[in-house]
């Protein structure tokens, strides 16, 4: 199964790098990924997945490079996002489901207890694999993650895709056009109110999205998230896995109440980095302070269980609890 980009959007992609094949229940799909690095004895592999309208480059970007030098780092595109698959699985826009492919394809390539660190979308990904997979997860570190249901409803274009007749024509005809026009935009608000690096948009391939099928994919992942994380949600109390939470306290996409700082109280002996005034994008704004946290986990190390805020000014103020 393979997909071909609109030819309007060729010059601002970035080729495929390497595919492992899945079996089991994901058999016939397979999935794109990158990787660098090598894991030295006692450091476990850290796998990154990315969140909503989005691909694995956005981790890439950001993080890849600073983690490889000292462990092995692969990261993935979701189902049915970038250039992997979207499976024939009639629930694979649950986030579990997900992990569970997820798990097929690191299992394929050698992957054993990694640490998962999701950002945004990908976050529930991080929480579904500790939850279901606690003996193969070295840890978890949901970035700006979402993690519980949330008031209110999804943008109006998502049930236009979901439309018969009215969808099709909407995706093949008017969502490239109206994405180039709109992206730059999209880009500056879920940075806000920090400052996306230039040349994002490139950079990380987003135009990939506007393909149909990779916009139906992500449609169908943010229109069944809530319901998926009402029943989800309810488990996190169960979960035994180190976990590292980091949050900006200034995300308007991803509110860090709702979800970072209820995740913190639910899971017991949680460490949560509240980043104060950075938004939805610590990877790139607080980049030192997500890539430590992350080889923390993946050497070990005791979580500091309770919360750090960490000032703009490198300030600290710790507490037991968020709220």
């Amino acid at each position: 199964m393979s997909y071909s980009a609109p030819r309007a959007l060729a010059a601002t992609m970035w080729p495929p790098d390497l595919f492992v094949e899945l079996g089991g229940e994901f058999s016939g799909a397979r999935f794109h990924y990158t990787e660098q690095g090598v894991a030295p004895p006692g450091v476990a592999s850290v796998v990154l997945i990315h969140g909503a309208s989005g691909n694995l480059r956005d981790m890439e970007l950001s993080l890849m490079e600073s983690l490889s030098r000292h462990t092995r780092v692969i990261a993935i595109d979701r189902p049915g996002h970038g250039w992997s698959d979207r499976t024939s699985h009639p629930d694979i826009s649950n986030p579990a489901v997900q992990a569970r492919a997820i798990r097929e394809a690191l299992a394929r390539l050698g992957v054993e207890r990694p640490v998962i660190l999701g950002h945004s979308w990908g976050g529930a990904v991080a929480a579904a694999y500790a939850l279901d997979f606690p003996e193969d997860t070295a840890g978890i570190l949901p970035l700006s993650g979402a993690l519980y249901p949330w008031p209110g409803g999804v943008a109006w274009y998502h049930s236009v895709v979901r439309t018969p007749a009215i969808g099709w024509l909407f995706m093949q005809v008017l969502v490239e056009p109206a994405g180039k026009l709109l992206v730059e935009e999209g880009v500056k608000s879920n940075f806000y109110p920090d400052t996306p690096p230039e040349n994002y948009t490139s950079k990380t391939a987003l135009p990939l999205l506007f393909r149909p099928h990779e916009f139906r994919a992500n449609s169908e992942d943010t229109s069944n998230l809530k319901e998926n994380l009402a029943r989800m949600s309810t488990r996190y109390e169960s979960i035994s896995v180190p976990v590292i939470i980091v949050t900006g306290n200034a995300d308007h996409t991803v509110s860090p109440k709702l979800h970072s700082y209820a995740f913190h109280n639910a899971v017991e002996g949680s460490e949560l980095i509240k980043l104060k005034g950075t938004g939805h994008m610590p990877h790139y704004v607080r980049r030192d302070i997500v890539v430590d946290a992350v080889l923390r986990l993946a050497r070990g190390e005791r979580v500091r269980a309770g919360m750090t805020t960490i000032h703009a000014d490198g300030s600290v103020e710790e507490a037991l609890a968020a709220e």
